[in-house]
């Protein structure tokens, strides 16, 4: 039973042995998208004896520019081809053979002269840059979008923030109208806008002499008593009410000026004391 078995075990073992063992083996490496004068071309295999290989490299016109005899001492083998040892003169597709007990393998390369490359007859155009150039390139795409970003988003990245962008709104519709219908503006109030309409002192002083000089608050609709605060949020309500984008009114504008005069003599604490003086002799 058991000598049986031998020529099962004997089948297993010829299997595992290598099939360089019973025939000679010959390739050509050029894994290299592209090649220069300092890269290398390597022939490998395994040969049982020692062999004679052909090697021979012909142009992209197809004229062989190298015909050479090499021996390999037997068992495994490397041989280095230095492209820079040959005469190829200009950029272009070649062609290497190996000729080995009358068969032949061949493969191609691109071969870069260093003085005039087509990168597009390469597979890959990006391929004919080398890893740090490719860095470079990705590094300047990404530093020119990024510019170009921050360039059209200044106005919103360099902006100072206001009372509008930090308030709770219902709505971004209801915020935009606040900030671009109202009269206050954060803590610039609107006459910064309009400074040229701003009552100097000079005329402000003369403006209580006057026998008709209005009622502040009563236009404010707010008792003499008001604080700063209450005054200001009166400003904001009428504001809102009277603007003239707002308000479709023939005295909007009217209403909307008398409102800022109010608003502009009771907020400032000196006036307002002023005002309140000359208004009660009035009275």
């Amino acid at each position: 039973m058991k000598y049986r078995v031998i020529p099962y075990f004997s089948i297993i073992l010829i299997l595992l042995i290598p099939a360089n063992v019973f025939g000679d083996s010959v390739n050509i490496s050029v894994d290299l998208p592209i090649f220069t004068d300092t890269d290398k071309i390597v022939i490998f295999g395994n040969v049982s004896t020692e062999t004679t290989l052909q090697v021979m490299i012909t142009d992209p016109d197809e004229i062989i520019i190298l015909n050479e005899d090499i021996t390999i001492p037997a068992g495994d083998f490397t041989y280095d081809i230095l492209v820079g040892n040959y005469d190829l003169n200009r950029s272009g597709h070649y062609y290497i053979s190996v000729v080995h007990d009358k068969s032949k393998i061949t493969e191609q390369f691109f071969y870069d002269s260093e003085h005039n490359v087509n990168p597009m007859k390469v597979d890959g155009a990006l391929e004919s840059l080398t890893e740090s150039d490719q860095i470079i390139v990705f590094a300047s795409a990404a530093a020119i979008i990024i510019s170009v970003l921050i360039f059209l988003a200044r106005g919103s990245i360099f902006r100072k923030k206001n009372e509008y962008d930090t308030g709770e709104w219902e709505s971004k519709k209801n915020r935009d109208y606040e900030k671009y219908h109202s009269e206050w503006m954060s803590d610039e109030i609107s006459f910064e806008r309009k400074g040229k309409n701003k009552l100097s002192d000079e005329d402000f002083r003369k403006s209580l002499l006057n026998k008709n000089i209005p009622d502040y608050y009563a236009i404010l609709q707010i008792q003499k008593t008001a604080s700063q605060n209450e005054i200001k949020s009166q400003f904001r309500s009428l504001a809102k009410k009277w603007h003239p984008d707002k308000k479709q009114s023939d005295n909007a504008e009217k209403k909307m000026a008398q409102i800022n005069m109010a608003y502009e003599v009771l907020s400032n604490p000196k006036r307002r004391e002023m005002y309140d003086q000359h208004f009660s002799k009035k009275s």
